[in-house]
C-alpha cells in the first residue's frame, strides 16, 4: 500500500515553500516553509537540508519512503500502481527510516540523508516552480 504523504514546493529564485500535507501521514520538516537555506536560484549541484518525519501509522520497525522532484503540484492521482511518479523530474531514491530507536537495517536502503542535492533538470523546467514530494509506504500493518 503506497501512500502519498507530504509535499513541499519551491519556486526557483523564491525561498518560500508552500506546504501541502495529506492528513494522517508524515511531514517534510526540512526544508521548512520559511526556509532561507535553499539556494536562490536553484542551481544544480547545490545541496539543501532535508528531513522527513514519518507518521509510522502502521507502527512498523522501519518506514520505506521515496523522494521525488516534480514540476507540478502532486496529488495521489499522479502516482502509478506501484506508488511512483512516472513523469518526475528526478527520483532521489528509496530510503528506510528506522523507528523506535532501531539501527539502520544492514543490506537495505539507507536512512534519508540530511541533505539533498539539486539535480540537473530539463531546460524547460528552469525558472518554473518545483515540488519536493515524499511517498511513505506501509508494508505490514497489524
Amino acid at each position: 500500500l503506497s501512500i502519498f504523504t507530504a509535499v513541499a514546493s519551491a519556486a526557483p529564485g523564491n525561498l518560500r515553500l508552500p506546504r501541502v500535507i495529506v492528513s494522517q501521514h508524515g511531514t517534510i520538516t526540512q526544508p521548512t516553509a520559511d526556509s532561507t537555506t535553499l539556494p536562490s536560484p536553484l542551481v544544480p549541484g547545490t545541496s539543501f537540508p532535508f528531513a522527513y518525519q514519518d507518521s509510522n501509522w502502521c507502527e512498523g520497525g522501519y518506514t520505506p519512503i521515496t523522494v521525488w522532484l516534480l514540476d507540478y503540484a502532486p496529488t495521489t492521482g499522479n502516482l502509478n500502481a506501484t506508488g511512483q511518479f512516472t513523469d518526475a523530474l528526478y527520483s532521489y531514491g528509496l530510503f528506510l527510516i528506522p523507528n523506535f530507536g532501531l539501527k539502520p537495517l544492514p543490506g537495505s536502503a539507507p536512512p534519508p540523508p540530511a541533505t539533498l542535492t539539486i539535480p540537473e533538470v530539463p531546460e524547460s523546467a528552469i525558472g518554473s516552480p518545483m515540488y519536493l514530494a515524499v511517498v511513505e509506504t506501509a508494508n505490514t500493518c497489524p
